[in-house]
């Protein structure tokens, strides 16, 4: 009898402590041997998941959320679980609340002062440091890389596509200004490997970029071999006289401007970017707004997240429409082969769009 009412609080209070890890954003460690107990019980019936090795969360609350969400459980859990552990490369970016590629945020990546090291089966690695930089940030109860440190690892390790996304979005947030990001990389002691690359990042990112996605849009504009555009520009409403921007616009030597467009349907749908409006209301409006960039632009060429991924359909886009291009391109762009591209298929809303 006694052992079946301990059992019964010992339930309740996994119940309790599951509820309160949702509430968090976070997955529950297990945090005693009787609650270790109960939750691998639960675990055989069904009732809940352990995304990692420790961590576990209700599967009917986990299969709810996104890739993103996913993550941030994971690794709030993790400070619980580890609570001496430092992240750093994509797993602080996304932390700090940087734009990171959900392709990006697996395997989650820990300082670790012995070397590069694979830990919980794989699922975290653990990435050489042993400067001040790697220790010292304590963001949403987690324990990071300082801002410059983690940019300066993903400019080193990321797609440059991807590393611009991380670079523009902690700039737009404040976390550093451009310049201070080139000091701090041409300040770097010897014994850092692919400073060149990540100077190469820090060169090129812009703290005008609207969003993850077109960080990579541009990103990819440019290893193809096109003109950087200018951000954000701003035109006068024929019209009414209100003013509006287009994400990209290149100005030809003719006088011609050719605008670009960033084209995703969370616009249509996600509540805080229709300001409450019915999906009729925003495309309505998104026509209008068209209608206004065409009479002051020669020409608008739109694009999804899915054009550029695909090189190939992205290059010939772009070139029908006459973005002029000033350099070779720095990637292959393979010819047709009559099939369709495999395309890493990733929301929009994971670059921060």
């Amino acid at each position: 009898m006694r052992a079946r009412s301990t059992g019964k609080k010992v339930d309740a209070q996994v119940e309790v402590s599951l509820a309160e890890a949702e509430t968090r954003g976070a997955c529950l460690h297990s945090y005693s041997e009787l609650v270790h107990k109960d939750l691998r019980r639960r675990l055989k019936l069904g009732q809940v998941v352990e995304p990692l090795p420790g961590l576990y969360a209700r599967k009917e609350y986990w299969d709810g959320l996104d890739r993103g969400q996913r993550t941030m459980h994971k690794i709030r859990g993790l400070s619980r679980l580890r609570p001496g552990w430092v992240f750093c490369g994509p797993s602080a970016a996304f932390v700090l609340g940087a734009s990171v590629s959900w392709s990006c945020l697996e395997p989650i990546e820990v300082v670790s002062s012995s070397g590069h090291r694979s830990l919980l089966g794989g699922r975290v690695h653990g990435r050489y440091a042993n400067d001040d930089d790697a220790y010292g940030v304590y963001s949403d109860g987690i324990w990071t890389t300082s801002p410059l440190r983690t940019a300066l690892d993903c400019a080193r390790r990321m797609p440059f596509r991807d590393a611009v996304a991380v670079v523009d979005s902690l700039m737009v947030s404040g976390r550093f200004s451009k310049e201070e990001f080139l000091s701090y990389v041409d300040g770097l002691p010897g014994g850092f490997r692919d400073v060149a690359r990540a100077r190469e990042v820090a060169s090129f990112a812009d703290v005008r970029s609207g969003s993850g996605g077109e960080s990579v849009a541009r990103a990819a504009m440019w290893e193809l071999g096109f003109a950087a555009p200018e951000l954000q520009v701003s035109f006068c409403d024929p019209i009414d006289g209100s003013e509006y921007f287009v994400d990209f616009l290149w100005r030809l030597p003719d006088g011609r401007t050719i605008a670009g467009e960033l084209d995703g349907g969370e616009k249509y749908v996600n509540p805080k970017m229709t300001g409450g409006k019915s999906v009729l209301e925003v495309m309505r409006d998104e026509r209008k707004r068209e209608s206004r960039v065409t009479a002051s632009c020669d020409a608008v060429v739109r694009f999804s997240p899915a054009d550029v991924a695909d090189n190939r359909k992205f290059s010939q886009l772009l070139d029908a429409f006459g973005v002029p291009r000033d350099h070779e391109p720095l990637v292959v762009v393979e010819p047709s082969s009559g099939d369709e591209p495999l395309v890493d298929e990733v929301p929009l809303e994971a670059y921060g769009v």
